[in-house]
């Protein structure tokens, strides 16, 4: 099995594509990164509440593109809304732990977000990235389940992690690329 990303240059590789990659590594390592430092539910709820928020504005940022086509765009806003859902849920959960919710993500990841985003033009490499991205987030909440204790919370990742998956199929999809080219997703490799 493939490791993920841990350095820059594991993520270049990962992406795909020099200018891009180099642009969005800083932002696909503190996706991957969101949930993996947490100690316990809180902690990791919380990770994934600002893993969910970044998704949500780089989905709305790349729905506003005009890099996109109309498929593409309204695909963009689609999963940005599913994004928004997935924060929602997870949200509520944090707060039945007693957990404050972030009123907004983290200006680190918004900006790694837009700077990822700055040299990234046309809609081959902005649907790689969300694909990028999408596989990172798996990533994450694939070591979340290793992690969280309480049933409901391991239920509500493992449905927002299959979603990702989801995603990340239609984006190699609509890449060209075979969307599902193994039987299991961990967005390790």
């Amino acid at each position: 099995m493939i490791a993920a990303p841990t350095t820059r240059r594991d993520a270049l590789r990962r992406v795909g594509g020099v200018a891009l990659a180099a642009s969005a590594a800083p932002l696909l390592v503190a996706v991957r990164d969101a949930c993996a430092a947490a100690g316990g539910d809180e902690e990791i709820l919380r990770g994934a509440v600002r893993l969910e928020q970044g998704l949500v504005v780089t989905y709305r940022t790349l729905a506003a593109s005009d890099d996109l086509d109309t498929r593409a765009g309204a695909l963009a806003r689609h999963f940005g809304d599913q994004e928004q859902q997935h924060l929602d849920v997870l949200s509520k959960e944090l707060q039945t732990l007693g957990g404050v919710v972030p009123s907004e993500p983290a200006a680190d990841l918004v900006k790694a977000g837009r700077e990822a985003l700055t040299g990234v033009h046309g809609q081959a490499p902005l649907l790689a990235f969300a694909g990028a991205l999408e596989q990172n987030a798996i990533a994450a909440y694939y070591e979340a389940q290793q992690a969280l204790q309480r049933d409901e919370f391991l239920q509500t990742t493992a449905a927002i992690m299959a979603n990702e998956g989801q995603h990340l199929a239609v984006l190699r999809e609509a890449l060209g690329r075979p969307p599902v080219p193994d039987a299991f997703e961990t967005g390790q490799g």
